[in-house]
C-alpha cells in the first residue's frame, strides 16, 4: 500500500490572516469546483471539529459522492486539516470509502501577500488505485486550480470593498 499526494498553491494579495479567516469556512474552500455543493456547516470557535456534508455529482450525475468533511487540525494563520468520510454512488450501487482523502491548507506570509497551498493525501492505495490517481490526477488539477482560484477572488474581493 502507497499514499499518493499532490500538492497546488496559488499567492493572494491579501494578509496571511485574512485569508485563514475567509477559509474557515468550508463553503469557502470549495466555491471553485462547480459540482460540489456544500450544505450543513457547522463551524465551531475553536475550528478543530468545523463540519460540512458535501454532495458531489459526476459523469453527468451518474455517480454521487456524499461526503462528510471535517476539520481535525486547526493552527490560526497556519493550517487546516480536514478528512473526509465518504460514500459514492455508481449504477445503483453505494460503496462506503475506506480512506477518503486528507486535505491539508497551509498559509505562509509571501511578499505582501499569502501563498495558499492545498496538499491532497490519498493514504494506503493499492497498486490499481495509485495507478488510478496518477491518471486522474491531472483531470483533477484543474478542479483544485479552480477552487484556490475562487478563494483568491473571494478574499480579494473582500479587501477591495473594505478600502
Amino acid at each position: 500500500m502507497t499514499d499518493f499526494t499532490r500538492s497546488y498553491e496559488i499567492v493572494i494579495h491579501a494578509p496571511v490572516h485574512d485569508v485563514f479567516e475567509y477559509c474557515r469556512d468550508p463553503k469557502h474552500l470549495f466555491e471553485g469546483w462547480p459540482q460540489l455543493e456544500v450544505t450543513d456547516v457547522v463551524m465551531t470557535p475553536e475550528g478543530v471539529g468545523t463540519k460540512a456534508h458535501i454532495v458531489g455529482r459526476f459523469v453527468k450525475g451518474l455517480m454521487v459522492e456524499q461526503i462528510e468533511r471535517e476539520y481535525t487540525e486547526f493552527v490560526p494563520d497556519e493550517r487546516i486539516v480536514s478528512k473526509a468520510h465518504a460514500r459514492v454512488s455508481f449504477a445503483g450501487r453505494t460503496t462506503e470509502v475506506a480512506n477518503g482523502p486528507i486535505f491539508t491548507w497551509l498559509f505562509e506570509a509571501e511578499g505582501g501577500g499569502t501563498k495558499l497551498s492545498f496538499v491532497v493525501v490519498e493514504e494506503d492505495l493499492s497498486w490499481w488505485q495509485n495507478l488510478l490517481e496518477s491518471v486522474s490526477a491531472a483531470i483533477m488539477a484543474k478542479n483544485m486550480h479552480s477552487m484556490l482560484a475562487a478563494i483568491k477572488t473571494g478574499v480579494e474581493g473582500r479587501a477591495s470593498s473594505a478600502a
